[in-house]
């Protein structure tokens, strides 16, 4: 009776065993299933990566193609350089992959601006397998005509014409149209308005003869004779702000313009605040180069013996103060204003310069304009061509 009882257990031990053996082995199995999933998950993850990398890089190169007109060995210029015809391709390799890029203009495109390109870049890697993967994007290109600049200060406002829009105090400024460092004197006018009804000759009443300006033939102009209405005028500055927002240094709620990003004058910067997250101010010992765009409803202030080179543009509601001392606050450039104001009080000048706009006006590169399905471009897919 005992052996059998022994027997039994010996038995139901090995069963014991047999179905240890099991679980382990299944919980192994899933172990081993779920590593292999999130191993192909993070190749899945590393390729698509890679794969958005090479179509954004196709994108890029595009880009520099055609911002880069005077490259001897650009595939897209004849040998003058002009733009070929489109479509134009062009294939990059990065290792074992590769981009391919085809730029179409309106001429392939149906509903196309004429100002912009549609570029549709592939990008391409290897499979283990022999076989490749492939990852399209498509987006338009576009490049903003350049600011409106008829004069050193330019008012586009289409507000109510009782609002003030100059508060310029009755000490040493003066805004010049004359163009800095012309020898024969040749300029613009000093003040430019859109909206006639603003009344800028009463608002600056006794102060009206620091006013000057220029004509094309460099005759000097003075006081109301420098000061330009016209109705025409472009009145939005809001698409430049937008424009320049999407790759300018976003400095918005820094206070004071940072010192490194003040530009020299071989390196003119591009910057975008939005005034409505803080207002923001240039040191007054600084000295600025480039193009200062103001959005949102605030202040920027120009203090002491500071010094801005290029463009400042006031679009929404900004307002532009400039309070001189000592040497006093210098802008060689042009200032646009859209339904803001401007304010000078103490030692301030503003004089109208076409090479410092001319260097500024550099940063007018073709950009991203829009992806595929935005606005800007049709968003059928049966507008494009067929590969």
């Amino acid at each position: 009776m005992l052996s059998f009882k022994l027997n039994n257990e010996s038995g139901m031990a090995m069963i014991v065993a047999m179905v240890v053996t099991l679980i382990g082995t299944l919980i192994a199995s899933s172990y081993m299933e779920t590593v292999i999933h999130e191993s192909r998950r993070s190749t899945r993850q590393k390729q698509s990566k890679q794969l958005l990398f090479l179509s954004e890089a196709g994108v890029e190169k595009s880009r520099y193609f055609l911002n880069n007109r005077d490259d001897l060995e650009n595939p897209w210029l004849d040998g003058y350089g002009q733009m070929l015809d489109t479509p134009l391709e062009y294939t990059g390799y990065l290792a074992e992959c590769r981009y391919e890029i085809i730029l179409y203009d309106h001429n392939q495109i149906s509903g196309l601006p004429l100002d912009q390109y549609l570029v549709q870049s592939i990008g391409t890697i290897p499979k283990p397998d022999g076989d490749e993967m492939s990852h399209t994007i498509r987006c338009s290109l576009a490049k903003l005509d350049a600011l409106p600049i008829p004069a050193a200060l330019s008012i586009f406002d289409d507000g109510d014409p009782e609002d003030e829009i100059l508060n310029l105090q009755m000490v040493s400024w003066t805004i010049d149209g004359r163009d800095f460092g012309d020898p024969l004197g040749r300029g613009l006018y000093g003040i430019a308005v859109a909206n006639i009804g603003d009344g800028v000759d009463t608002q600056l009443g006794t102060e009206l003869a620091q006013i000057t300006g220029a004509d094309e033939w460099g005759n000097l102009l003075e006081a109301g004779g420098a000061i330009s209405e016209d109705p025409d005028l472009p009145r939005d500055l809001d698409a430049y702000a937008n424009y320049f927002r999407e790759f300018a240094m976003d400095i918005s709620g820094s206070g004071t313009i940072p010192i490194d990003l003040l530009g020299t004058e071989n390196d003119y910067q591009i910057l975008y605040a939005d005034l409505n997250e803080g207002d923001l101010s240039l040191a007054s010992i600084d000295t600025g180069y480039g193009i200062l765009v103001l959005d949102g409803f605030g202040e920027f202030e120009m203090s002491g013996s500071s010094t801005w080179n290029g463009i400042i543009v006031g679009a929404g509601d900004s307002r532009i103060s400039v309070r001189g001392y000592g040497d006093g606050v210098h802008i060689y450039g042009a200032i646009l204003i859209a339904n803001g104001a401007m304010e000078m009080d103490g030692i301030a000048h503003l004089q109208y310069s076409s090479e410092n706009i001319s260097r500024a006006s550099q940063s007018f590169l073709y950009q991203v304009y829009s992806w595929c399905g935005d606005w800007g471009i049709p968003p059928s897919p049966e507008n494009y061509p067929e590969q």
